[in-house]
């Protein structure tokens, strides 16, 4: 409990704090002073306040005029460049995805173009999407009263059955879908007026259905006899070597019913094509392909031109740019003017282009130069190598069976040319022996009579070796174009190849080789070896027989000048000629093992005395040269006469 001391000494306290506010409270003068000074500063702020959001007004007010006068201003050039398209020079790019079985396509309706295709069933060597282009850019140039209008520059509103396309659509089987883009056009007349792309993309299918359509524009789009259809598209690496596939990457076209191309090997070239109706152009790749197909009105005039620009190195997806200027023929004073075309965006395979029926496949090099090389592809190779591969068999093992039944058809005339040459060795001594005996070369024609007559009385038909090889000829060139061009053999590998249809390598150089490459092919190497030990055995065999001189040397260099070349050709392709080469070994040693040289010899000893039966043509070739001699020693005569 408190005491009385400690409780006066707490009110003595608080009697002292309340007497001193007591005494320093503000008089009444003093209170109505500062009451005016507050209400002075609440009116400043206040005021201040109100002149802020004046200012904010105003700047809203003066803005929005800016926005009034930039929008006139806008309009009045785009109404300046665009002319009746003005309306359609402003808007949103939107991109709008389409996807089937093979291929998904992404458009814009910016330009109302296609700007990035991609292969579903292929991968880059790089395991990436397909994309087929960087850069894919094309549109009309139209003549708009005094102005050139490009519709790339043009804003399309898309539609699919005239509604807006809200999300990606995919299309299967045998279905399709219709894509719209319509640009707007001012026009006076009560008609409705516009430009319109259709796009169909169907379910199963490499192509897009690209048709244009102009409705009422006459006297909008003005009548110059064509329009320039202006396309450029930059391709993008899709190989193992970018360099082979750039060297067989180029634009072909179809005149009428020709085919024709720039010059390949990555070597820039232009052409133009005037007066001549073009049905397609295609921008073609080493394995893969973008066309453009009329199939109503075609192409009147074209201008191409493929080239290879400096990129930087840090961009390794550039290949090659292609450009085509094609001009289509339009009739302004027409009320509807259609072009239906398509695009093929997909694999240069022979057996799905050429059901297109419009000569596309030969943008494949199968030899289309030389008909024989051309059939053989086509009508054989080809056939057999799918049907092979139907067995879903490694495609080495596809190739060694191939391999296989080509050699056991050509066994026939193999066995014709190479026991003709088994024959020729075992008779060698006695060819040896005319030839001291016509050792002058004046007696060349007796000696080469002497040798025939020799080869026909031991039963030798000299032309049996030449005539089989040649016949073999447009098969081996026919491979040497097949298998660098097959789309099956690509990505495939086998053994140590990783890919097939490019080149294989068991060593990487730090440096490179002239005409040879910074790499080791073996399967080029193993054949280069196989060729070699052939062309010893072959001219171990020949010994004794007549030869031209450095025929040797030339064989023996032959095997080098192929390592050379093939070193960064297809490992399919050495690694066919290797085997193939393998097996010729094995054939001959075989068919040199079955000729019987002294029944050869009897033969000849038996036919030594006989008469020679004369060919008709040999009788003529006699009697020409006596009547040719006959002549000599009338003339001899009459000059010593004279």
């Amino acid at each position: 409990m408190l005491d009385k001391n400690t409780i006066i000494g707490l009110v003595l306290i608080f009697a002292v704090f309340i007497g001193y506010g007591i005494w320093s409270a503000p008089s009444a003068e003093e209170k109505a002073a500062m009451k005016a000074k507050q209400d002075s500063i609440i009116r400043v702020a206040e005021q201040k306040a109100i002149e802020a959001k004046a200012l904010q007004i105003q700047d809203s007010i003066n803005q929005l005029s800016n926005d009034s006068i930039n929008v006139l201003n806008q309009d009045s050039i785009n109404l300046s460049s665009f002319g009746a398209f003005a309306q359609s020079s402003i808007g949103n790019n939107d991109t709008i995805t389409i996807s089937n079985d093979l291929i998904e396509v992404k458009f814009s309706s910016l330009g109302a173009m296609i700007k990035q295709v991609t292969l579903k069933n292929y991968s880059t060597y790089s395991k990436q999407p397909v994309r087929i282009f960087d850069k894919n850019n094309y549109g009309l140039n139209l003549s708009v009263g005094q102005n050139i209008v490009r519709t790339e520059d043009l804003y399309f509103e898309p539609t699919i059955n005239n509604k807006p396309i809200t999300q990606p659509i995919s299309v299967k089987g045998k279905d399709s879908v219709v894509i719209v883009f319509r640009a707007k056009v001012l026009s006076d007349s009560l008609k409705e007026s516009f430009l319109e792309y259709n796009y169909v993309v169907r379910g199963d299918d490499y192509r897009v259905g690209y048709n244009i359509l102009f409705n009422n524009l006459q006297g909008i789009v003005t009548d110059q006899g064509s329009i320039e259809m202006l396309w450029n598209s930059d391709l993008r690496v899709q190989e193992k070597d970018a360099k082979v596939e750039r060297n067989n990457s180029s634009i072909y076209y179809l005149l009428k019913d020709e085919v024709d191309y720039l010059k390949e090997n990555g070597t820039d070239d232009k052409k133009d094509e005037n007066g001549i109706q073009i049905k397609w152009v295609s921008y073609k790749q080493q394995f893969f392909s973008t066309a453009i197909i009329t199939n109503s009105i075609p192409f009147a005039s074209a201008t191409m031109q493929t080239k290879t620009e400096n990129r930087p190195a840090k961009d390794s997806t550039y290949l090659r740019s292609m450009q085509s200027l094609l001009n289509l023929p339009f009739d302004g004073d027409e009320k509807q003017s259609v072009y239906n075309m398509d695009f093929f965006f997909g694999p240069n395979k022979y057996g799905i282009i050429s059901d297109y029926n419009i000569d596309m496949e030969e943008i494949i090099p199968l030899g289309w130069g030389f008909f024989l090389l051309q059939w053989v592809n086509r009508f054989v190779i080809i056939p057999v190598f799918d049907f092979l591969s139907g067995f879903g068999w490694n495609m080495g093992i596809v190739i060694l069976v191939l391999t296989i039944l080509v050699k056991i058809i050509l066994f026939p005339l193999a066995y014709k040319s190479y026991s003709s040459s088994a024959k020729m060795r075992v008779i060698s001594p006695e060819v040896q022996k005319l030839n001291e005996k016509y050792p002058k070369q004046e007696q060349a024609m007796e000696k080469q009579k002497a040798v025939m007559a020799l080869y026909k009385r031991a039963g030798i038909n000299p032309m049996a070796g030449c005539l089989p090889m040649l016949l073999q000829f447009p098969i081996l060139v026919a491979m040497f174009r097949f298998f660098p061009a097959s789309i099956e053999l690509r990505q495939q590998s086998f053994l140590w190849a990783d890919d097939l249809s490019s080149y294989d390598s068991i060593l990487n150089l730090p440096f490179e080789i002239p005409f040879y490459g910074s790499h080791v092919s073996l399967f080029c190497l193993l054949m280069t070896i196989a060729q070699i030990f052939y062309t010893r055995m072959t001219m171990k065999q020949q010994q004794g027989t007549t030869q031209m001189p450095g025929m040797k040397v030339m064989m023996y260099l032959m095997p080098i000048f192929m390592l050379f070349m093939l070193n960064k050709f297809s490992s399919a392709l050495n690694y066919y000629y290797f085997i193939s080469m393998c097996f010729t070994f094995l054939q001959v040693w075989v068919i040199g093992k079955t000729i019987n040289g002294q029944k050869v010899l009897d033969r000849l000893k038996a036919n030594q005395n006989m008469p020679i039966k004369k060919s008709k043509w040999q009788e003529r070739m006699e009697a020409l040269e006596k009547q040719n001699r006959t002549l000599v020693e009338q003339r001899q005569k009459q000059q010593k006469r004279r």
